[in-house]
């Protein structure tokens, strides 16, 4: 009888190679007035407003309708502008790439096989062989992200912004798509929503969390 060692050998090593899922590293800095807690309490009313004159007004609203989620998923309610108690502002951005070294592992080129006798019969096996790490240019973006919390009736009353709170996000990495690299920043500002940290904090996201799949899903 042959056991089916090729398949399994092949889907660890698949494991091994990163097809898992990814944790994002992002620095979060809370800042609140006189350092003190963020005034609001679960259940308290607050409307996501979008920039109007976004260079994108459709991404402008899928990182509004993350934001909406974020803030559901903690307890808050979401109201018309006209019944908000607070506003949550939002404004995002990509540096420019630079081109950084970047080394890696490359099995494809050493991969072994052979076959081999035992109590089951003959039998099939490969692994991998010593890894070579070349380096190649590689472009590396500074991803930002700013949410500002402002008191509502101050803003209905006199057009005047009593900010709350803000917090910022920032990460790093190989990809420029904003459209994606905005979830992780989102996620981790969250976690310290209402939060004075009193510096840079490193928040690490886990891909596979059930609230993170679906704010990926959030449109």
């Amino acid at each position: 009888m042959n056991r089916p060692l090729p398949a399994l050998l092949l889907v660890a090593m698949l494991s091994a190679t990163g097809c898992v899922g990814a944790t994002y590293s992002v620095q979060v800095n809370g800042y609140t007035e006189d350092r003190i807690q963020a005034p609001w309490a679960p259940g308290a009313a607050f409307c996501v407003v979008e920039n109007r004159d976004a260079k994108n007004p459709l991404l402008e609203r899928e990182i509004k309708a993350k934001a909406e989620q974020l803030l559901s998923q903690r307890g808050f309610r979401l109201v018309p502008a006209s019944q908000a108690a607070y506003f949550l502002a939002f404004t995002y951005g990509l540096g420019p790439a630079a081109n950084v070294p970047w080394s890696y592992p490359d099995y494809a080129a050493n991969i072994g096989f052979g076959i081999g006798g035992g109590y089951w019969g003959p039998s099939f096996f490969l692994w991998p062989g010593f890894a070579s790490y070349p380096s190649r240019p590689q472009s590396w973006y500074d991803r930002w992200l700013l949410l500002n919390v402002f008191e509502a009736k101050t803003f209905r009353e006199k057009g005047e912004r009593r900010t709350l709170w803000v917090g910022e996000a920032r990460s790093s990495g190989a990809s420029g798509d904003l459209r994606q690299a905005v979830n992780p920043l989102l996620f981790a500002a969250f976690a310290r929503f209402g939060q004075n940290t009193g510096q840079a904090v490193t928040v690490e996201v886990d891909s596979q969390e059930l609230r993170y799949r679906e704010l990926e899903q959030a449109r």
